[in-house]
């Protein structure tokens, strides 16, 4: 007859439970400390892309300075930013090459619905913009991917643009305030409190994420027009 395994003493049930409290402690500080530090970017971005604007008006109003235009250009100021409608000319940076990306994309005669990044990237480049980074090849398909309206096609390096993004990221908020309203119901007397929690946790996080891109892909097809009609 085989032994049973020696039952775990209850000095080490409370020891882990403590360690595992702590580890929930300190992993909810650095989610606050991480939300703080993205709500002050977010405000950065907007002073940002205000100074864009207020350049672009000053420019037209005296084209003749074109002080802070050589300065963006030059990449002094790194900004995830993008202008509310890129220019060709510009050097892009961050969410601004994804912009015009798009853009180009849906303004293409041909109206591709999906097509490799190197000939996406030469139809960027064709349309007078430039990437900003050592590599700007690397740096466009690194953007590109990141797009929430951006989808991987069948084929390797194919990407297209994805008609239903808006819908399909406003069905999956859906989705996950139902699922977290599911866990602030009264847990039964046999559920895991510590995976509840650390499930809430996760829907918090992957909500900000889907919210975030969601925000993205709504302002991009404000800016480009409409997406269904331009793709279809």
């Amino acid at each position: 007859m085989v032994p049973p395994p020696p039952t775990t003493s209850l000095r080490l049930v409370r020891a882990a439970a403590a360690e595992r409290a702590e580890l929930a402690r300190h992993r909810d500080r650095l989610l606050a400390a991480r939300t703080s530090l993205r709500d002050e970017l977010d405000r950065i971005e907007a002073s940002l892309a205000e100074i864009h604007d207020r350049d672009a008006l000053l420019s037209r109003l005296a084209p003749g300075d074109d002080r802070l235009a050589a300065t963006k250009n030059a990449g002094h100021a790194e900004s995830r930013t993008a202008a509310p409608s890129p220019e060709a000319g510009w050097l892009l940076r961050g969410p601004a090459i994804r912009q015009a990306a798009v853009r180009v994309l849906l303004d293409h005669p041909e109206r591709p619905e999906a097509l490799h990044y190197r000939r996406w990237y030469e139809l960027l480049t064709e349309a007078g913009y430039t990437v900003a980074g050592k590599d700007p090849l690397a740096v466009f398909l690194t953007q590109v991917s990141r797009s929430p309206v951006v989808t991987r096609g069948t084929q390797s390096g194919v990407y297209g643009v994805d008609p239903q993004a808006s819908r399909r990221l406003r069905e999956r908020l859906a989705n996950l305030h139902a699922e977290l309203r599911s866990l602030a119901s009264t847990p039964n007397a046999t559920a895991d409190l510590a995976a509840i929690r650390e499930r809430r946790r996760e829907i918090t996080a992957e909500t900000g994420r889907t919210e975030r891109a969601l925000e993205e892909a709504e302002a991009l097809l404000a800016t480009v027009g409409d997406l269904q009609h331009a793709v279809g």
